[in-house]
């Protein structure tokens, strides 16, 4: 709602249209015999048709600047933590995800390096309207489409390359131009992953876009490029872009005679809400994805799930995840499929692994989810027992201890799935030494130790 001053506005211009338009018509009928004053009265009727088109104009755009202040400055934003950049690799969508930040943390202070990371806003030499004056800059500036959208999925932001790809403008609903599915899942492998990651987007209408994105954080928008760089029409793109895309290829087998060295496996941590680890639903998950004993922290998912129920003390004294964390965020039928591709076409690793992927089917099948198709899962607890009998029951401290692991805080998922992750790591590293090169001898060694275990047991 744009409020009575718009609306008198649009009045007052609307009676100055009908009688310029009034005048047009007596002119015709009056001066229709004088050539000339004809002609002088047209013009002047035309001049002033398109000074009032032309004040129309900026009064709507004035009062639509007006409108998205407001919307920005009753949203609430949250803080963006741009830590994972500082010193790195983020590049040009680095870069910009620094300046757009200053547009949505109010005055606090840019945790970024260069040259935008000069003070809290509006005090800097980037402060105030210069800041936003940067982001457009460097949009600008940017050959590639690229544009930033809002927790919402409205445009804040984009250059006219983005403009021509998508067919979209400043503030308008990105859901008419890319599916919000595609979306939301890219969103899901870039949030927590502190780097850009890559994506297929499908369009609303017909066709694919590669993209690449950054999440700036809960609440705090995302922003979008979509490379040119070897395309044959890269300078100069069309609305109506699409990529050719080969069809998606079958999960090639993890066989047995795999070697260790080149399975691709990923670390998942689960916590449950249930009195004992074995019970309950699933109301956190972290994974970290690893080749061999080659980690990559940074393709790695961490989720917090509300139970809906609260979570019991036993439960929270467990895991150190509560009521008060998991409190308003998404149900697991929601985020499950940023789950399913994260466990996609790998063998999952853990302590315990087993009741880890039985609490997901358990809470994918209250969600309503048909066929969860989770992995095969191999417990680094009995690999870690099979290799030196003393650690049969170890607990996570113990076998980091073992192993010569570093001892680190693990805050959240994203913490205990990156120590799952070094534990794996090293446990294969452990196994080569010892000449179990392959998935199939890896399995053996652990058939042979729990039915080692069982054989003991029943004595």
């Amino acid at each position: 709602m744009k409020g009575g001053v718009w609306r008198v506005a649009m009045l007052g211009l609307a009676v100055a249209a009908a009688t310029l338009v009034f005048l047009g018509v007596e002119i015709t009928q009056l001066a229709a015999e004088d050539r000339t004053a004809f002609t002088r009265g047209l013009t002047i009727c035309g001049i002033g048709l398109l000074a009032v088109w032309f004040v129309f104009s900026r009064l709507s755009r004035h009062f639509g600047d007006l409108e998205r202040l407001a919307d920005r400055l009753s949203g609430g934003r949250s803080r963006i933590d741009l830590e994972p950049w500082a010193g790195g690799s983020g590049g040009e969508v680095g870069r910009l995800a620094a300046a757009a930040s200053g547009l949505t943390r109010g005055g606090e202070q840019i945790a970024a390096d260069g040259p935008l990371a000069d003070g809290p806003l509006g005090r800097g030499p980037l402060g105030g309207g210069r800041m936003d004056r940067a982001v457009r800059a460097a949009l600008v500036l940017t050959d590639d489409p690229l544009l930033i959208i809002d927790e919402l999925g409205r445009v804040e932001r984009l250059n006219p390359a983005a403009a021509r790809l998508l067919e979209v403008e400043e503030g308008a609903d990105i859901g008419k131009a890319l599916l919000r599915d595609d979306l939301a899942r890219a969103i899901e492998r870039a949030r927590g992953g502190g780097a850009p990651v890559s994506a297929v987007l499908r369009r609303t209408e017909e066709g694919e876009l590669s993209a690449r994105l950054v999440d700036l954080g809960l609440n705090s928008g995302v922003i979008l490029s979509f490379p040119a760089r070897g395309m044959a029409n890269g300078a100069g793109l069309t609305a109506k872009r699409a990529l050719t895309l080969r069809p998606a290829q079958p999960a090639a087998p993890l066989g047995d005679d795999e070697p260790l060295a080149a399975l691709p496996f990923v670390a998942l941590w689960v916590a449950t809400a249930g009195v004992g680890p074995d019970s309950g639903p699933v109301i956190a998950v972290g994974t970290v994805r690893l080749a061999g004993s080659r980690i990559f922290p940074t393709v790695s998912l961490a989720l917090l799930i509300d139970p809906i129920d609260p979570v019991p003390e036993a439960a929270a004294a467990r895991h150190g995840i509560g009521t008060a964390m998991v409190a308003g965020e998404r149900p697991f039928a929601a985020v499950w499929p940023a789950i399913q591709d994260a466990l996609h076409n790998c063998i999952a690793v853990g302590i315990g692994i087993d009741q880890a992927l039985a609490a997901l089917a358990r809470s994918a099948a209250l969600a309503g989810v048909a066929d969860p198709a989770l992995p095969h899962g191999l417990d680094l607890g009995v690999l870690a027992a099979a290799l030196d009998p003393a650690l049969a029951g170890a607990s996570p401290d113990r076998l980091a201890a073992a192993f010569g692991l570093h001892q680190h805080a693990r805050n959240g998922p994203e913490g205990e799935a990156l120590a799952v992750a070094e534990l794996a790591a090293a446990l294969f590293s452990r196994l080569t030494e010892r000449g179990v090169l392959t998935q199939g001898q890896a399995r053996a060694l652990v058939a042979g130790r729990v039915a080692a275990g069982a054989s003991g047991q029943a004595s």
